[in-house]
Parts: C-alpha cells; structure tokens; sequence
C-alpha cells in the first residue's frame, strides 16, 4: 500500500471532509450478497450500514461498481469511478476497486467514499496520492477547460488510440438504443463529435458503460450529473466521461500515461462551472486551440494514427469550431423548449383564473401568475442573449468557409454559451416548480368541481 489509506479517510471523515467510508476486501469467486459487510476492512459513518442512507449513497453504487469491473474483464489493476453533481465544490462518491494499487499482495480491496467540501483538484491529488507515493507538481493546474480537445490534440500526438465523443439528444430518449444506432449505422452523424481509431474493437466497452451508468438509481437522481469511470488494465487506461451538463458523452482508450495527468487533463475539467473558472479572472469555459510543434516527418509519421476528427480533413481548428456550432444548437433548442413550456403554461394558468370559484383558489391562480411573470421576465434576458448566439452562430458559419476563427473569439462564445447553459438550467427547475404548483391547483379545482 503506498500509503496507509485507511490512516488518512479516517483523518478525512473526523475532519469532515468525508461524511462516510468504507473499505472491504473482495471475496474470491463470485460476488455474493452481503460481501461488503462480510469482507469489511474498515468504515467511517454514524448509524448503520444497513441504513437507507448508507445503503443507496455508498454501499449499493460500491457494489455496482465492483461488478462492473469484473464484468469489464478479470485482468483490471485498478477501477475508479467519481460520480456528483456539476461544480468543484460539490460532494462526490469515489469508488476504487484494485488488486494491485492499495491491497495487500493476491487479494483485492473496494474502497468508497463520499466526500464533503473538498475542491475537485485537492480531491484529484487525495486520489493520486492512494495510488502512488509521490505526484507530480509540474502539472499545469490550470488545465484546458474542452477535455474533448485536448484528446483530440493527444490523439494527434498518439497518446490515445481510440476516442468517441458523442452529443446525446435532449428530452426522453433511450440514450443506450441511440447510441448503439449511431455505432452500428450512423458514425457520420453530426452528433458524433469526435471518432479516432476502430470503432468495432471499442464499441463494446462504449454500450457496456452506458448502459451501466443509465441504470446507476444515485446516476439518475443527480441533477446535472457527472460521471468519470477511469479502468487500468496493463498499459492502457480505458475512459468514459458522461457530461449531463452538457449532454456530451465520451470514451477513450489511452495508452502510457500516467494516472494522474489522465485526471487531471480530462476528469478534471469535467467538473469546472462557469463561475467557477471566473472568479478570479476570465479563464474559460475555453476550447483552447493548441497546434502541437512537431517537424515535419513526425506529424506525417503519427498522421496515419488519426482516423477521423469529425471528417477526414477536418483540422483541429475546425474541430473546434464544430463542438461549439454543436454545443450552440443544443442550447438554442432547449430555449425553444422552454418558451413552449411557458405558453403552455400560460394557457393552463389562464384557463384556470376563467373559471374560479372561490376565494381561496383565485389566491393560488394570483401567485402562480406572479410566478409566471418572473420567470417570462427571465426568460427575456435569454433570448437576448440567444440573439446574439444566433448571430454569432452566422459568424462561425462564414468564418467555417474562410480563415479559421482566433481562439479568443472561441473563447468569448463558449463563455457566453457557459453563462446561458446556468441561467437555462435555473428557469427549468423554475418551470418545473411552477408546472406542479399548477398541478395542484388544477387538481384542487377538479376536486372542488365534483364535490359542489
């Protein structure tokens, strides 16, 4: 163990930066039923294991993710999953399960935690420190907020063999079937953001991972969840990123690099929000268009390696350009939702102030009209700003078509794009609100109706 683990959560929970831990050795054979409490090593909580608050946050995601990894394959060294919701600050469940890492020679540890008030980049170096004696502090701490880019740029350079990254569809779908569509008939769709290497060998990993996280019950009751499953397996490292903010999910296979740059290059801008990055000064969100230097023969030579960026003559600039005009539509859409969602509430809320019949309803109609009126307010100033986006939409259509744009105009998109996705995701959650409190007056009046 390089580091006595179990020393440290410990230290992590009385301070309270872990709310509750546990660490369990894995039975030989197959994973039977109460193997957590059987095998345990160590835990950190108040009450019982069989709490439901301990059963749904901690022990259940641990033993999902177990099976997973033995599903995945018997030769892993190390599985790692950080599951919460968007925001570095934000508490998250980290699960790792290794027989190598952190368990004592021939036998295999699940650890898992919940972590309380510890930034993402402090929780990345707490993680890294389990696995290895030593960090690195020459990495730039500062990292490049488009994850997607930057494996697309270590693709250039040969670092990851294969890559998908796809822009998942909004509203209710079944994002296994969509995706297992797009894999088998529809690679050239333009939700396709990003596909390197052969698609027939990763598929299987891509479905498989998809279709476990989608079943997660804690995955699915995170609002603006985000999920980063990181497996070692010899040299390579297999990744999947699912980005609910912005419905982006992404998998890679990398192969002879390190842990820690792997997190800290990709996982690490998963969790980034656009205050976050603002508050000091005006970082990002940013699609950061770096040109490896490289001589000629070497660029030739790794070429080969890249199989497509979107389309086969596709240049790291305009694959930039890509996910933005992607990412733009998306939002675009999703406002076209919501007012949609307003007139038809507006009708509802209408409807009902027609027919009243008491005092006390008229009240509950009267403030569901304030509410309505603010959040129309709001709404507003979203559609100036989605204005100027469709405006700025046209601009990166004729510059697609000409020289490619300067990244600082990138970066004043993807910042505003940032800013709308927030001020978008509060007025739904509003919106919601305000529909059931229709809902019920709706359902009161109907119930007033057939008593009178």
């Amino acid at each position: 163990m390089s580091e006595d683990i179990e020393t440290r959560l410990q230290a992590m929970y009385h301070s309270g930066q872990v709310s509750a831990y546990i660490i369990s050795k894995l039975p030989e054979g197959k994973l039977t039923t109460g193997w957590i409490e059987q095998g345990l090593l160590s835990k950190g909580f108040t009450g019982n294991l069989q709490d439901k608050k301990h059963q749904e946050n901690l022990a259940i995601p641990i033993d999902r993710f177990t099976r997973l990894t033995r599903d995945y394959s018997a030769e892993i060294n190390l599985g790692l999953i950080i599951l919460g919701a968007h925001g570095l600050d934000k508490s998250k469940l980290i699960t790792l399960v290794s027989n190598q890492y952190f368990a004592r020679k021939g036998s295999i540890n699940a650890i898992g935690f919940n972590s309380d008030n510890i930034p993402t980049s402090e929780l990345i170096h707490i993680i890294t420190r389990f696995l290895s004696e030593t960090t690195e502090s020459n990495i730039d701490n500062d990292p490049n907020l488009d994850y997607i880019e930057e494996l697309l740029t270590d693709a250039a350079n040969g670092d990851v063999r294969h890559l998908l990254s796809l822009s998942l569809p909004t509203g209710k779908h079944k994002h296994t079937d969509w995706i297992r569509k797009i894999l088998k008939s529809d690679l050239k769709s333009e939700a396709v953001l990003a596909q390197i290497g052969d698609h027939h060998e990763f598929s299987p990993s891509v479905l498989l991972f998809s279709r476990w996280l989608l079943g997660l019950e804690i995955f699915k009751k995170t609002k603006n969840a985000i999920a980063s499953i990181l497996f070692v397996q010899g040299s390579q490292i297999v990744l999947c990123f699912w980005d609910s903010p912005q419905n982006l999910a992404t998998f890679a296979i990398i192969e002879g690099v390190d842990i820690e740059r792997v997190l800290r290059k990709y996982t690490l801008p998963l969790w980034y929000t656009s205050s976050a990055v603002t508050e000091d000064e005006p970082k990002g969100p940013k699609v950061v268009i770096e040109k490896p230097k490289k001589k000629e023969s070497q660029t030739r030579k790794r070429s080969s390696s890249v199989s497509r960026m979107v389309s086969d003559s596709v240049t790291p600039d305009n694959q930039s350009i890509s996910i933005v005009r992607t990412h733009l539509a998306e939002l675009i859409n999703r406002l076209s939702t919501l007012i949609s969602r307003l007139d038809g509430l507006e009708k509802r809320i209408t409807k009902i102030i027609k027919d009243t019949r008491s005092q006390s309803m008229s009240e509950h109609s009267e403030n569901a009209t304030k509410e309505l009126r603010s959040i129309k307010n709001e709404s507003k100033i979203i559609e100036d700003i989605s204005a100027r986006l469709r405006m700025m939409e046209k601009q990166i259509d004729k510059t697609s078509y000409s020289d490619s744009m300067k990244s600082d105009e990138i970066q004043g998109i993807t910042s505003k794009m940032s800013v709308l996705r927030e001020l978008i995701d509060k007025i739904e959650v509003k919106i919601d609100q305000l529909d059931n409190r229709v809902t019920e007056i709706e359902t009161l009046r109907f119930k007033r109706r057939t008593e009178s």
